[in-house]
């Protein structure tokens, strides 16, 4: 498996990007967990500073709309943007 360094957290509640964290932590991810109630730009800045290869973010369409807009002006067109709510036939993380 490859290992990846994910930064995972919640524009809302944290208590399911927790869970998750831990999840990806278990199965041997490198994760960065910054909680719930982050901004977009947080989220988005700490990926950067932190050169994560994935995003995995519980958010609403509108944060991970405004997500992808900040990667793309920021030049981290190559992150992947996952929500983590991803059902079967959404994008997911590599």
């Amino acid at each position: 498996m490859l290992r990846q360094r994910v930064v995972l957290g919640s524009t809302r509640d944290a208590e399911p990007a927790k869970n998750a964290a831990r999840r990806l932590r278990d199965e041997g991810q490198e994760v960065v967990y910054v909680g719930g109630d982050q901004t977009p730009e947080q989220l988005v800045r700490t990926t950067v500073a932190e050169d994560a290869t994935v995003l995995v973010v519980d958010g609403d369409a509108a944060a991970l709309a405004r997500i992808a807009e900040l990667c793309a002006q920021l030049g981290a067109d190559d992150v992947v943007v996952t929500p983590l709510a991803a059902g079967p036939d959404e994008p997911r993380s590599r």
